[in-house]
């Protein structure tokens, strides 16, 4: 029988995309699903250490399995800027659709060529006493204006290596089998498979 594991996020798209990969793997269960409250989480400074606090919040409230994500997108010439930021560009309260079209506004000069960037997710495991750390890059670029209707975040103006479409036009089935997360998600899986 697979083990629990509590994932630590409130967002819908991002447990979706752990119960689709981690499925027959690990029974993923999230915060509200337990009724535990979402949790208060000091920002740090990489993607390891968000993740990593994100788990250890909900380490008092739940024995077993616990894993935290973050995410983000480095644009090359924005000298990776937002990175670990990301779901703070442009202020907290700002929507995506406006963090994409400042992102934009900032690129509006610069030439396709010089527009790489990648998505980086990097998911920590508690494990007992153990930390174990998974990470999964998506390389693409950015596009000069948003396109497509599926997915979230900056999914309409992130082109992935290898398609001339927006992750948010190459719809969910083939975003979610290439993307940063579901790699991240998937190095996990092959832990989990293995303990």
């Amino acid at each position: 029988m697979p083990s629990k594991l509590l994932v630590a996020t409130g967002n819908e798209g991002k447990l979706r995309e752990f119960k689709k990969v981690l499925c027959g793997v690990a029974d993923v269960v999230a915060p509200h699903e337990l009724s535990l409250p979402p949790k208060e989480v000091k920002e740090g400074t990489s993607y390891a250490e968000n993740a990593l606090a994100k788990a250890r919040a909900y380490r008092d409230q739940f024995d077993g399995l616990i894993c935290g994500e973050d995410s983000g997108l480095e644009v090359d010439a924005l000298g990776t800027r937002p990175g670990p930021l990301s779901a703070r560009y442009g202020g907290e309260k700002t929507s995506y659709p406006e963090k994409c079209r400042m992102l934009l506004k900032e690129l509006k000069d610069v030439p396709l060529y010089e527009r790489t960037s990648r998505f980086r997710a990097t998911i920590a495991l508690i494990d007992g006493d153990e930390v174990k750390t998974f990470e999964g890059v998506l390389e693409g670029w950015i596009g000069f204006e948003p396109r497509g209707t599926e997915g979230f975040g900056y999914d309409p103006i992130f082109i992935p290596k290898g398609f001339s479409q927006t992750n948010a036009e190459l719809g969910l089935v083939i975003k979610n089998r290439i993307s940063h997360r579901a790699k991240a998600i998937g190095k996990l899986a092959e832990y989990l498979k293995s303990r």
